[in-house]
């Protein structure tokens, strides 16, 4: 038997993976990769695009962190637009649409150049354990890798069964090897499992869509890019557009026909799929009168002849895909390249994790990306990067990274797997941030790069970056808080050209660029900076002073929980000594063991006045220790 030991073993090379690889490498531990084809690292087997709303902002986060995610995007961007710029900045995002090649190719190159890391092919079927703590793995092929710290991303690997109709069989998605048997050693170890779904849609030859009357699609005319330190880049020259498009009336006739044959219907596929990314086949069950959906075709890349079709996922078996895609607008000749599929997979369910994704009761086993019930290639790789990074800071005995809802979207996402748990895949949504405004597109280096610095991902170079950038911000919005100025003809003039407020008092810079109307542009016209902003530091400066007041109020929100987050509670705590806790209350407490006083009071049931009661014991508790 081959024998080698390593601190931090990662299980999986997809998004997550590639991410928690890289995270504990960069931090000095020795890391051993598993992948079960190397060739598929950071692989898109669904959408070929990354970001969006909140998805965009955890591509942002990770970037601020010291991940990769967004540069891999960088590099791969072959149309990306602004989305959601109507309604306000802290919902405003970017999404583009990558060439999966090249996103993969570039995580494969940055992982085996890594230092500190090691790439292998291998498949792990079994966690080994020894008093309660992970000690290694056992491989496929024979071997034993003894580690400190375990991080799986089995993604929809884990005992993937893909379906088409009544056709069903064992396999990863895109036809890969699916992992059979690391969810039976996951079992072994008391771990609780469950079965969610995700869908598909067939891909076809490009060449063979007509595109006439479709609305296509190109990207923004101004320099664009993800990641914190890159520089943007325009891509309107491009011939690379997205085509827009609807199903018809000929296809609700097909899927009419044929419902009866999905496994939805059927029953082949029990699992719960994603709510906010339905299948054709759900969204007839689910919205019948809706005779037609919108669908965008989607060329996956400039190298092949692939066209990915938005909104058209389906399960049904290939016959009846093949019929309906002829009824798409342009598609009469339409020839699939790759049928579309439903996968049924494992996943863990994530209320048995800590907020560091660390297993309750496995000490040393940490898990991320869909393992953990979310959707989408951005959770993925947020999740990937915290488990990376807390894997690390595991293994050198040091207190593990936690951000706060208040902090990241990242945070907001595990607070909701870790205290609420999930039956269907989760997806990252604006409206699941109740401090939105405080996480916006254009701040996220200033709310968790020091994070990412003190965990040893942000280099010198790149924090000089940051510190310039921050100096060049801070003394725009002194200037624009201290200069005043007062009506005049010109202003008036100016005003009428911007169709804003007119300046009818003397004023700050900054108070007036909270008037209807102005902007940044218009005030730099009135009153030009001896500072040369870049695009990003002027939309950090203008959102800034245009919502300060709204700020302060979601900052002095955020400080109130952060206190309740702050109370610790001990993970042997007895909740049976606290008297006059409900019995909902009780029985939540005792399943979820909240890690504090904040955790206690998002879990559903438990009641601020139960809050109340555990921080009395603990206040008392306290007491008496500091007496003895």
């Amino acid at each position: 038997m081959f024998h080698d030991s390593y601190e931090v073993i990662v299980i999986g090379g997809g998004h997550s993976g590639c991410e928690a690889a890289l995270a504990s490498s960069r931090i000095g531990i020795r890391t051993l990769m598993l992948n079960l084809n190397v060739d598929n690292t950071a692989l898109m087997p669904c959408n070929p695009s990354i970001g969006g709303p909140a998805k965009g902002h955890l591509v942002r986060e990770v970037s601020a962190l010291g991940g990769e995610q967004a540069r891999a995007a960088d590099a791969s961007t072959l149309m990306i637009r602004w989305l959601n710029t109507s309604k306000g900045a802290a919902v405003r995002a970017l999404r583009a649409q990558c060439d999966p090649q090249r996103y993969g190719t570039y995580y494969r190159k940055l992982l085996t150049a890594q230092e500190n890391l090691d790439v292998h092919q291998d498949e792990a079927i079994e966690i080994l354990t020894e008093g309660g703590k992970v000690s290694g793995v056992l491989t496929r092929h024979g071997s034993r890798y003894d580690a400190r710290a375990i991080v799986i991303c089995g993604g929809v690997y884990m005992a993937g069964r893909v379906f088409m109709g009544d056709v069903s069989f064992s396999s990863g998605p895109m036809g890969q090897t699916n992992s059979e048997r690391l969810p039976k050693s996951l079992e072994a170890l008391g771990i609780k499992t469950g079965k969610m779904r995700t869908d598909t849609t067939p891909r076809l030859n490009i060449n063979t869509i007509d595109f006439t009357g479709m609305t296509p699609q190109l990207s923004e005319n101004e320099p664009l890019c993800f990641d914190i330190w890159g520089k943007g880049k325009i891509y309107k020259d491009s011939d690379y557009a997205c085509w827009f498009s609807r199903t018809t009336e000929k296809t609700y006739e097909v899927l009419s026909r044929n419902i009866e044959r999905s496994p939805l219907v059927t029953g082949g596929v029990k699992a719960n799929g994603p709510r906010y990314c339905p299948s054709i086949e759900d969204k007839f069950l689910r919205f019948p009168d809706h005779i037609t959906h919108p669908i965008v075709f989607e060329p996956v890349s400039t190298n092949t002849d692939e066209v990915y079709v938005q909104n058209f996922s389906t399960s049904l078996p290939y016959d009846v895909q093949a019929e309906m895609i002829r009824t798409l607008p342009g598609c009469r000749n339409a020839k699939i390249i790759k049928p579309g599929y439903g996968i049924e997979y494992d996943y863990v369910l994530p209320e048995q994790l800590k907020h560091s994704l660390e297993n309750k009761n496995v000490e040393g086993l940490f898990f991320a990306g869909q393992v953990n019930g979310t959707s989408g290639y951005e959770e993925a790789a947020a999740q990937g990067l915290l488990a990376g990074i807390n894997a690390a800071m595991y293994v050198q005995g040091k207190e593990p990274l936690i951000l706060g809802r208040d902090e990241g979207y990242l945070g907001v996402l595990v607070d909701d797997l870790t205290t609420k748990n999930t039956d269907e895949p989760y997806r990252m949504l604006t409206g699941r941030c109740e401090h939105r405004l405080l996480l916006r597109w254009d701040n996220p280096a200033h709310r968790l790069s020091d994070y990412g610095r003190k965990a040893g991902l942000i280099d010198d170079s790149k924090w000089k970056f940051l510190e310039e950038r921050f100096s060049r911000e801070d003394a725009e919005i002194s200037r624009l808080n201290s200069t005043k100025i007062s009506p005049s003809p010109e202003i008036e003039r100016l005003c009428a050209e911007y169709d804003a407020e007119i300046l009818n008092e003397t004023m700050t810079l900054s108070d007036f660029l909270k008037h209807r109307g102005v902007t940044y542009e218009l005030i730099s016209r009135l009153s030009p900076s001896p500072i040369e902003l870049e695009r990003e530091e002027i939309s950090h400066v203008e959102t800034e002073l245009r919502y300060t007041g709204y700020l302060e109020r979601e900052a002095r929100i955020a400080g109130r929980m952060k206190n309740l987050d702050g109370a610790k509670i001990p993970d042997d705590f007895d909740y049976d000594s606290v008297k006059g806790l409900r019995t909902e209350s009780l029985q939540k407490l005792k399943h979820y063991r909240p890690e504090s006083l904040g955790h206690a009071l998002r879990i559903s049931g438990v009641t601020p006045v139960d809050v109340q009661l555990i921080s009395v014991i603990l206040s008392r508790n306290e007491r008496r220790k500091s007496k003895e």
